[in-house]
C-alpha cells in the first residue's frame, strides 16, 4: 500500500516538477517573478503536506478508537488499500 502511494506521489511530483520548470523557462518576465512563483509553490506544497499529516493522524485515531464499528474500520482499510 505504502509503496503504491509513494510511487504514485513520486510520479505526480515529477510531473509537477516538469510543468513548473516549463513554466519557469517560458516566463519572459523578471527573474523575481519566477522566484515568487517558486516560493508560492513551495509554500503550497508544505501546506498540502501538513494537511496529509493531519488526515493521516485522524485516520490513525479513528482506526484505534474502540467507538468505531469493525465494519467501518474494514471499509476505511479497504478504501486505503485502493489508493
Amino acid at each position: 500500500m505504502s509503496s503504491k502511494r509513494s510511487s504514485s506521489r513520486s510520479n505526480g511530483n515529477e510531473d509537477f516538477s516538469l510543468k513548473l520548470r516549463e513554466l519557469l523557462t517560458t516566463n519572459k518576465k523578471k527573474k523575481r517573478n519566477a522566484t515568487k512563483l517558486l516560493d508560492e509553490t513551495c509554500s503550497h506544497i508544505k501546506k498540502l503536506n501538513g494537511e496529509v499529516d493531519d488526515l493521516s493522524n485522524r485516520i490513525s485515531e479513528l482506526m484505534a478508537s474502540p467507538d468505531i464499528d469493525s465494519s467501518i474500520k474494514a471499509n476505511i482499510h479497504g478504501q486505503l488499500l485502493q489508493q
